[in-house]
This record gives C-alpha cells, sequence and structure tokens, in this order.
C-alpha cells in the first residue's frame, strides 16, 4: 500500500512511502554501531566497507565457473522521485535530534549503489524473524552461516550504516531460489519517549510492523520505482538475482580511488583467479587490469610495503596461486615444534640458498586438522622471497581470497611473504577463529566453543589457530640459513671507529683488516634538474637496465614524509609537458612514463614559483 500525500513539492513527486519508526516492548537496546570496531585510525571505515560488501558478495557467488560482478555506481542529483523514499527518514532524524544533511532543504541527494551479480540474492523466508532476511536488516550478532564462506558473525553490515551520513540504506533483492523481489531499508535513529512509550532506535521502509517482523512495500509499482530512481540494474535483463544497496549521502572520502584500492589490498587473489570483478563507475578491476589500475592508485593503498612495491605484491600472489611447489613442509601434529625437525634438510638448504641469491620460494604447508573424528590434510600455500632493499617487507595472509592483516610477523626480516588458504575445512576453522571485523585470528572461550560446537573438538582444538598466527615469524626463519657463530663485524656500519693501521690483534699479532671496499650504489634511472618553476628528468647514462617504467608523483613540500596534493595546488592543466622516448601518462599529480629508454627526457613545468616541489620517482618493471 503506497503512503498518504504529505507534502506539495514543485518537483511534482508528491507521494511519500511510510517508513515504519517502531515502539519497543520489555525488551533491551542497544544504541550505537560498533563503530569502534569498523571505523579505526589503522583500519578507517571506508576499508572495512569495501571488505564487507565484497565479502558477502564472494559468500552469494552463485555459478562457481564465473566471477562474482560487484558494481559501485556514484550518484548525485535533484531530490526528484527520491523525495518520497526519504521524506519520512529526515521527519525522523528532526524528531531524534538529529543532523539533517545541507543538501536536503536545497533539494540535492548523493547516493552510492553498491550490487552484486552471478549472486543468490537476500535469501530466506519474508515471514520467519531467524531467516538470513530478517537477520540481515534486524539481527545483528545471529548469522545461518556454518562457517563456510568468509563471515557468520553477523556485525560486518554495520559498516554499510556507517558509511552513510545519515546512517540510512535501502536494498533490493532479487532471490534465485523463488524469484521474489523484496526491498527494504534501515535507518539508525535514537532511542525516543513517546506518550507512555519507548520508540527503537531503528526504523524500517515498510508499511508496517507484522508481529516481529514488517510487511514490506510489495507491489510491481513500488518496485520498479525504487529500482528506476535509484538506479538498481540488471534485474530484468541478464541477470535473474542479485542484491544490491544504496548507501544514502555517503561520506565524502569514499571515493573510487579509494575502493579499488581496499580491493587490491584485500582481495587481489580473488581478482587474478577470476572469482571477482569489480566495477566503479564504468572501469573494471579484473585479472587482466588488476596492475595498471594498481599503479593508478598505489597512493591510496594503506600497506606501506605493497604501495612501495605494488609489482612486487602482485607477482608473488600469483606465485603462490599458480607455481608448482618447490618443497612441502609436512607438520605432522601440527605445531611449530615440527618445523625444528625440518632444519638440515638437503632440500630445505637448497631453498635457503635460493632466496640468498633472491630467487623466490613457493611453499606448501600440510598438517593434519580434526573435525568431528575425522582429520584431514589442510595446507597453506606461501611465496616467499628477499625483499627489495630498504623496503619494508611484503606480509600478507589471505583466507579464500580475503586478506587477515593482522596475521603477520612480529619480526618480518627482510624477507616477502605470501600466503594462502583456499576453500576447505582450514579456511571454515579459521573463519570461526577470526573477530568481528575479520582481521586477526583470535582465541578465547567464545572462540573455542564456536570450534567445539561445530566439530573441531579435538583436546588441543586451539594448536592449530597458534601455528597459523606464527607461520609468518617461522616460515622466514625456515628460510634463512642457520649462523653458527657470530659475526664480530655486524655492528660496525653503526658503531665504527677509525682504526690505525699499526694496531696489531691482540691474539693472532695481525694487522686489522679495514672494512670494505663496498660494493657502488645502484645509479639512480634519472638525472634531475630543478628549473625555476618545475623540473627537468632525463635518463642517466650510467643506468644499466633499460627499459624502464617510473612513477613520478609531484606535491608541494608540506614538510611531512608523503605530502598531500589537491587540485587547488595545480592540476593538469595548469601545467607544460613536454617527453621524449617514452609513453607518458597524467593523472592528477601522478606521471607514468612506460617504456623508458637511455634516450628519456621529460620536462613539467608551470609550478608555483614561491614554493618547494616534492619530487617522488618509483622505478619499476613489467612482469
Amino acid at each position: 500500500m503506497l503512503g498518504e500525500i504529505k507534502h506539495n513539492v514543485n518537483d511534482n513527486y508528491i507521494q511519500s512511502y511510510s517508513w515504519v519508526w517502531p515502539e519497543v516492548g520489555a525488551t533491551p537496546i542497544y544504541q550505537g554501531l560498533d563503530s569502534e570496531m569498523f571505523d579505526r585510525t589503522d583500519y578507517p571505515y571506508s576499508e572495512t566497507f569495501v571488505r564487507e560488501a565484497i565479502q558477502n558478495s564472494l559468500d552469494a557467488r552463485l555459478d562457481m565457473t564465473r566471477p562474482v560482478q560487484m558494481r559501485f555506481g556514484f550518484h548525485e542529483e535533484e531530490t526528484g522521485p527520491r523525495y518520497a523514499l526519504l521524506l519520512d527518514v529526515m521527519s525522523f532524524r528532526e524528531q531524534a535530534g538529529l543532523e539533517i544533511p545541507r543538501e536536503w532543504p536545497n533539494g540535492r541527494i548523493s547516493w552510492l549503489i553498491v550490487e552484486d551479480f552471478n549472486s543468490k540474492g537476500l535469501r530466506g523466508s519474508l515471514e520467519d524473524r531467524t531467516s538470513d532476511f530478517w537477520n540481515y536488516w534486524l539481527n545483528f550478532g545471529l548469522s545461518n552461516k556454518e562457517g563456510e564462506g568468509r563471515g557468520g558473525r553477523g556485525f560486518g553490515r554495520v559498516t554499510f550504516l556507517i558509511a552513510s551520513r545519515i546512517q540510512s540504506v535501502i536494498g533490493y533483492t532479487r532471490r534465485v531460489d523463488d524469484e521474489i523481489t523484496a526491498v527494504c531499508g534501515m535507518s539508525v535513529l535514537r532511542a525516543q519517549k513517546k506518550d507512555h512509550g519507548l520508540k527503537s532506535t531503528d526504523a524500517y521502509l515498510a508499511e508496517c510492523t507484522n508481529g516481529n517482523i514488517y510487511d514490506l512495500h510489495s507491489s510491481p509499482e513500488f518496485h520498479r520505482y525504487v529500482r528506476d530512481s535509484l538506479s538498481f540494474t540488471g534485474y530484468d535483463g541478464q541477470y535473474k538475482s542479485g542484491f544490491g544497496l544504496a548507501i544514502l549521502y555517503p561520506y565524502s572520502d569514499l571515493s573510487p580511488k579509494r575502493i579499488f584500492a581496499a580491493a587490491i589490498e584485500n582481495f587481489t587473489p580473488a581478482i587474478m583467479d577470476e572469482t571477482l570483478e569489480l566495477t566503479v563507475d564504468q572501469v573494471t578491476l579484473k585479472a587482466e587490469s588488476i596492475r595498471d589500475i594498481a599503479h593508478e592508485v598505489e597512493d591510496h593503498l594503506k600497506d606501506e610495503a605493497i604501495r612501495s612495491n605494488v609489482d612486487r605484491f602482485l607477482d608473488l600472489v600469483r606465485q603462490a596461486q599458480n607455481k608448482t611447489p618447490q618443497y612441502v613442509v609436512k607438520l605432522p601434529h601440527a605445531r611449530v615444534s615440527d618445523l625444528k625437525d625440518l632444519q638440515n634438510e638437503s632440500d630445505l638448504l637448497a631453498l635457503q640458498a635460493k632466496v640468498v641469491d633472491d630467487h623466490d620460494v613457493v611453499l606448501e604447508i600440510e598438517f593434519p586438522l580434526n573435525r568431528s573424528g575425522s582429520t584431514t590434510e589442510v595446507a597453506i600455500q606461501a611465496a616467499i622471497g628477499s625483499s627489495l632493499s630498504r623496503q619494508k617487507p611484503i606480509d600478507r595472509m589471505f583466507r579464500e581470497g580475503m586478506s587477515l592483516p593482522e596475521v603477520r610477523a612480529r619480526r618480518p626480516s627482510e624477507l616477502d611473504l605470501i600466503m594462502l588458504v583456499n576453500r576447505g575445512q582450514l579456511a571454515t576453522y579459521l573463519n570461526f577463529c577470526e573477530g568481528k571485523a575479520h582481521l586477526d585470528l583470535l582465541e578465547s572461550k567464545e572462540v573455542l566453543q564456536t570450534l567445539k560446537a561445530h566439530g573441531f573438538d579435538d583436546p588441543q582444538v586451539e594448536r592449530v589457530k597458534r601455528l597459523v598466527k606464527r607461520l609468518p615469524d617461522e616460515l622466514r626463519i625456515l628460510l634463512t640459513p642457520d649462523v653458527s657463530s657470530p659475526d664480530s663485524h655486524v655492528f660496525d656500519l653503526y658503531f665504527s671507529k677509525p682504526v690505525d693501521a699499526r694496531e696489531r690483534d691482540k691474539e693472532g699479532g695481525k694487522k686489522v683488516k679495514p672494512i670494505g671496499p663496498f660494493p657502488p650504489a645502484r645509479p639512480p634511472v634519472f638525472d634531475v634538474e630543478t628549473l625555476n618553476d618545475g623540473l627537468r628528468m632525463c635518463a642517466n647514462p650510467n643506468f644499466p637496465d633499460w627499459p624502464m617504467n617510473v612513477t613520478v608523483t609531484l606535491a608541494y613540500a608540506d614538510g611531512t614524509r608523503r605530502p598531500s596534493w589537491s587540485p587547488l595546488d595545480f592540476t593538469r592543466d595548469d601545467l607544460s609537458i613536454y617527453s621524449t622516448n617514452c609513453d607518458l601518462t597524467v593523472s592528477d599529480n601522478q606521471l607514468r612514463a612506460l617504456n623508458c629508454d637511455k634516450d628519456t627526457e621529460i620536462k613539467v613545468t608551470g609550478f608555483d614559483t614561491n614554493r618547494e616541489l616534492d619530487t617522488t620517482i618509483r622505478p619499476w618493471r613489467n612482469a
């Protein structure tokens, strides 16, 4: 049923579709969104928002031979037909003393569409309060997942509400099982006293309450109106099922580049093995385009090690996925102590020598996992190799294509490591060990009880989690040659002192040998000449390894290591750019020069002569 006409507006969209702000009975309420878990300094909501959206879509994958296709679409228009959808929300927010976006009185609205295809849609009975459908909208902390997939805590979807400035979303789904279309929306408010009752903390886009659930607006006209006015796409064409969310008035720091960066940092294995394709405003991230897009958004990557060498990160993931293991590490008791028995194996010593010689090594780590009295051999794939000089080591673990960024080494030394856990018993086990934001593996009474309830009832059930947590450190130790006697000169470069040639060794009476000579420093790719209003970069004649690609980042110095850039500082139109013997592209404050050779020259002028220019030149190669 359509709601009553409440307002007469100039654009003729006078119909208002009701939202229900129910009263609560004698049940406790919880006000707030656990934002401290999903919007932290180290993991901001813009990243957890992307993690949760992609995780949900991958778990709902329909045809396992085709990728899940996700679409993020940014929109900003006149309120127009969307006025009828949000009128009640704004009225409720005003009653609750919450802020109204300044755009609303001016007749403007912005929203972000997140939708997936080749997915099952939001399933579950519309009449059952604990079905998948109503769990999603009403029951935070309650989930019907049994460990398979990447979620199950029932909390992560609050990130969608956190991403909205009015903490409101509208969902549209077409389900694969029954082909039913259903639309629901949620708006987080504040509990309010009303007469002798108490208004809930949430309101829902629905006709009315029906016991402990809601009767949804269900007419075909309403479904078509929501789909068209919010730009949900694809459900009556190529794809017959899927799920979409409209994030109303999203925060401005949610941007295409941040979405791409978060997807690459957290789901590269799923993209590379063609499990996931992601489109943001007509640009598609998939296996064939991931390298180019990663370079375009590298300044938005949060992990310093990945940001510093994107190609190295992508190459390690691909090796771990596709390369035949050179060595199988068998841990018969699923304990770290099993690794000590392998230290002197000849094959392992050969791999240590490879790592020392700057070759990457691919390993498979096998160990038993007991569930419900049955033991299965499970495995982790790993690619490990020496880090590039003076760069932070790459250290990342992925479970079913999704990163667990807090599972990392305490002492990564100078070795890069990528670990992959594929679909299977180990992935299910680790899912039960993860926290609400799926960042780390936890050990608590709740985790142990959950593991035992799902058949992982081995008396030492927690040992597998401890093993996996320690592998980033232990694998590095395993691939590092054993040094039986310490190097007496290990600190000479830090605590050096001049040595008199006449000084003698106390025991042998021999002259002390001077330290060195040291190998020559690697020459830079470009010689840089400072101009009055810019710079000129010419290929260094001493650089030996042409051709080479470079990324040049330009910004005005602000006293920090990585100065920020704004379009107010300068844009492409402000600059004069000349280049020869390279393929040059410009995006924001970045130049990408491909196929540079010994005759390459790049000249950029037009900068403010009263400000100091900070230039970062990052060379890289194609795989």
